[in-house]
């Protein structure tokens, strides 16, 4: 990780520099190029760890539990230090950023959750947060029809491998290394993990559809909604055109019937938005999900892991 302490006044290279660059995690559809032998489903196994970051991404030798399990295991693993060493060179009191950073990969994403969790009050907390937003590290985001100054904001961990440690290795640091701790309790958990990284993938999904003109509208903003108990895990939006693209996420294999429950909850759920007089589609992105060619004659959009492959041969056909 290249961070702006590379670049400031103390540094040597402060005052050298012609130009700079920002890199991002690539695509989730990449690691299909470094893993061509690997399943869709193994892919976003993959990708809940390592992100699209390259160094973890080369340190992934399938199959992936397997790995995991020889990690665990191995005394001088990257899993034991690589948070605390990426901490400690972006800050100088490292608990409390862990704290916060364990608190939101733990699904505590408002302002107060964080608070509770942490034990900190409103005043002290918001430095701690704009730092880790400063450094890449975490998200602060509104409901995609709010403005970005707008109170209802949620907190996320921007890095794949830093939700994963928190969620699985942290919490497990001193049994991981005594070795009594077992790879069977990241498997039984990590389903539940994967859907909130399913909704990351499908989001990319979405945007590279975006691209190549599969959606029955070009959008122009992407992210989530949510109002009071209510969610939507994706909205896309045309504003000029007056469209939107609401969008369930699943890391499930459904059957129609529950497709279509889904699908009808979502139709009710829309009209919370404020979108009267828009033109609504109705979309569904899941593991799995039987027998789409009904729900699709109907008028819904419904994707699976299979439909992925067209995305890697479009790019295929490219050359990206």
């Amino acid at each position: 990780m290249i961070t702006e302490k590379v670049l400031s006044y103390k540094s040597p290279l402060y005052g050298r520099r012609t130009g700079s660059l920002k890199l991002r995690p690539m695509n989730f559809f990449t690691l299909r190029e470094f893993f061509p032998s690997c399943s869709w489903e193994e892919l976003v196994e993959i990708y809940g760890m390592t992100d699209g970051i390259p160094f973890y991404i080369i340190q992934v030798k399938p199959p992936f539990w397997e790995l995991l399990e020889e990690e665990l295991k191995n005394p001088i693993s990257f899993f034991k230090d690589e948070v605390d060493f990426l901490l400690r060179y972006e800050f100088s009191e490292v608990t409390t950023y862990k704290r916060i950073l364990e608190a939101i990969a733990l699904g505590k994403t408002t302002l107060k959750e964080i608070k509770d969790f942490t034990g900190l009050r409103n005043s002290d907390i918001t430095p701690y947060l704009r730092n880790l937003i400063e450094a890449d590290l975490i998200v602060r985001e509104v409901p995609i029809t709010e403005k970005k100054t707008s109170k209802k904001g949620r907190y996320y961990v921007l890095d794949n491998f830093l939700a994963f440690w928190f969620r699985f290795i942290y919490p497990n640091l001193s049994r991981i290394e005594e070795g009594i701790f077992n790879v069977d309790e990241i498997k039984g958990e990590y389903p539940r993990y994967l859907g909130w990284v399913f909704e990351k993938i499908a989001r990319q999904f979405l945007i590279e559809l975006n691209k190549i003109n599969k959606l029955p509208f070009k959008f122009e903003k992407i992210g989530r909604w949510w109002y009071k108990e209510e969610e939507i895990d994706i909205v896309a939006l045309n504003e000029r055109e007056k469209k939107g693209l609401l969008v369930e996420v699943k890391w499930k294999t459904l059957k129609e019937r529950e497709a279509r429950e889904i699908l009808e909850v979502l139709n009710k759920k829309s009209k919370l938005l404020g979108l009267e007089g828009w033109e609504k589609y109705y979309g569904l992105i899941a593991r799995e999900i039987k027998r789409k060619e009904p729900l699709i004659e109907d008028g819904y959009l419904v994707w699976d892991l299979e439909d992925f492959e067209e995305i890697v041969k479009q790019k295929s056909r490219e050359g990206l």
